[in-house]
């Protein structure tokens, strides 16, 4: 129901209904909505996980895989960003091993402690803060009933004037622009990474576990999935 609908058509009542319980039989097994979107997020982390071969390769690497499989995950499940919080993380029992296989990637190459977990978060919220766009891209094509390039087509002759004092937004609008959310993905992906390469290229020799990585973890780079 909220993989097709999103989070807002789900409720106790329409739950009860989909089961043809009563309403109140459901409040006991989960307090609430509340409760259900906790375990219904559990369900879903229970379904990432990563293989033995996984973990013997470089950093880079390892993050690229543990993101696009959020990413797909995202993608499965639309509502997953929206109900997910960084400022107030819910306890998720099965999430843990994805963010533990992330954490201790980063911990063989030497970084402090908060450094690691700083550097989780921002990807985490990387791929998290773009895949709030496929729920809201999902719920505006099914109250317009246009998708994304037909909207933008219908609204040219406004962005056009609009544009007209900025030359580079003329070009660009002239021009066109293919946009695609997997490409977005990506290319802010690879400029993250690119980022904790230089932060771990930093790092001493000496601060890196016996089986540590090349200074600037090129060497881990792995083809896209």
């Amino acid at each position: 129901m909220a993989d097709g609908e999103g989070l807002e058509a789900l409720s106790m009542r329409r739950v009860a209904a989909e089961l043809d319980v009563a309403t109140m039989s459901l409040y006991r097994h989960v307090p609430d909505k509340d409760g259900l979107v906790h375990l219904m997020m559990d369900r879903v982390f229970a379904g990432v996980s990563f293989s033995a071969a996984d973990a013997a390769l470089g950093w880079r690497a390892r993050l690229e895989l543990a993101a696009h499989l959020l990413w797909r995950t995202f993608r499965a499940h639309p509502w997953l960003a929206s109900a997910l919080s960084v400022t107030r993380p819910q306890p998720v029992a099965n999430a843990l091993p994805f963010g533990e296989w992330v954490l201790s990637a980063l911990v063989a190459e030497g970084l402090d402690v908060s450094s690691v977990f700083t550097a989780y978060l921002t990807l985490f919220n990387y791929v998290r803060g773009t895949a709030l766009n496929l729920e809201m891209e999902a719920a505006a094509e099914a109250a317009t009933g246009q998708d994304a390039e037909a909207w933008m087509d219908q609204q040219e002759g406004m962005f056009m004037e609009l544009v007209a004092a900025y030359p580079t937004f003329v070009r660009l609008t002239r021009e066109g622009y293919d946009f695609d959310l997997d490409q977005l993905f990506e290319f802010g992906l690879q400029r993250l990474l690119d980022g904790l390469a230089v932060l771990i290229g930093q790092v001493a020799p000496d601060d890196r576990t016996p089986d540590g990585r090349a200074p600037d973890g090129q060497d881990s780079r792995s083809p896209r999935s």
